[in-house]
């Protein structure tokens, strides 16, 4: 596991690299919550690379951890508009790892916060995911789907 580019990886367990999953956290957590998965994981997946990015600002209203956008204005409009930013961060993570390993294939786990990023972002991706697991999250601006 490494810490670079702002994201934790592990793996593959075996091999070169053949998928990617990309395990997304929850609010006020980072990356180091969900990288200890691949492990366990890589049982079922020896060949996939994990992938841990830490969403990219502060959570400012607990003074610790990370959030992927703010709900400091929880209206439907405001939040349609901040996951949308957050997408275009995290789309641009996904092309770079994905171009780094070189692989196409890949999935997105993202938990709460994390859950909702990854619905958003991997519903509107033009080379879409393989799956994408949700916990405990829900689809933002599924009215702005195409």
């Amino acid at each position: 596991m490494t810490d670079r580019d702002d994201a934790l990886r592990w793996g593959p367990a075996d091999g070169k690299a053949q998928q990617l999953v990309v395990l997304l956290h929850g609010l006020g957590a980072n990356g180091a919550d969900l990288i200890d998965l691949a492990p366990y994981w890589a049982r079922a997946l020896p060949h996939a690379a994990f992938l841990a990015p830490h969403a990219p600002t502060p959570y400012a209203e607990a003074g610790f951890g990370r959030q992927w956008f703010s709900f400091a204005d929880r209206s439907a409009a405001v939040q349609a508009d901040e996951v949308e930013r957050a997408r275009l961060v995290l789309d641009v993570v996904l092309d770079a790892e994905l171009a780094r390993l070189g692989v196409r294939d890949y999935a997105l786990m993202g938990f709460s916060q994390g859950a909702m990023m990854a619905l958003h972002t991997g519903l509107r991706r033009s080379g879409p995911p393989r799956a994408i697991l949700a916990y405990s999250g829900r689809l933002l601006a599924a009215d702005r789907l195409g």
